[in-house]
């Protein structure tokens, strides 16, 4: 395929993607929630993967709490949680081997539905360091996932039109957020089964199944 018709950027998700964070997110969340006697059933924590912390908070009251103001529970959530992060965020498997081989050849942002507060106390808190052309957080769109308009800001930004934008995804509302504003969306298997991730253009297993090759013929 020649030059000009190749994808010019890569766009993409944090949390599960660049990061190990949904697995701490969960283990984090399940143990701290039942300490006020919550239980997320194993069948409906999908429904709490990729969105921003204020949706997640409201939808914990008003599935679980609805009669409790959740402020200082968010907040004692946060404090634990960054202190699990400091210990144990990492990239996930062969990120930084995958991101050291594209990155001559394409352009890269960050886009996420985290608070951009988050997102700069990871990299100045743990060894996950911003090597992203662009970010893009919950704090710069009106709509998140699974809205399109995170990933249209993000091509937009870079000066990249969205046909030209590969996306990568762990969750439902990633790829639904991806495939509506029209990039091509690559599932990656961290957090949910290919057969989950049916709606995505491409599904990998791992940061190894995709070579410079693969990503040139798209």
């Amino acid at each position: 395929m020649s030059q000009t018709h190749q994808k010019k950027a890569i766009l993409f998700d944090f949390d599960g993607v660049v990061v190990n964070s949904e697995q701490i997110y969960e283990e984090y969340t399940r143990d701290r929630f039942l300490q006020y006697g919550i239980q997320i059933p194993p069948s409906e924590w999908s429904l709490f993967k990729g969105i921003s912390t204020d949706v997640f908070f409201k939808l914990v009251k008003s599935r679980f709490l609805p009669d409790i103001d959740v402020r200082e529970l968010r907040e004692e959530w946060q404090v634990g949680l960054r202190e699990t992060m400091r210990k144990k965020l990492a990239y996930t498997p062969y990120f930084c081997h995958f991101y050291q081989k594209i990155s001559s050849y394409f352009k890269t942002a960050l886009v996420t539905s985290s608070q951009r507060e988050m997102i700069d106390w990871i990299f100045q808190n743990t060894l996950i360091e911003n090597v992203f052309s662009l970010i893009v957080t919950a704090d710069d769109v009106k709509n998140t996932k699974p809205h399109a308009e995170p990933y249209l800001k993000a091509s937009e930004k870079l000066g990249v039109a969205i046909q030209d934008c590969i996306v990568i995804e762990d969750s439902l509302r990633g790829i639904k957020s991806g495939k509506e504003s029209g990039a091509y969306v690559i599932g990656i298997t961290t957090t949910h089964s290919r057969h989950e991730m049916k709606d995505a253009d491409m599904v990998i297993d791992s940061w190894n199944d995709l070579s410079l090759e693969k990503l040139w013929t798209i």
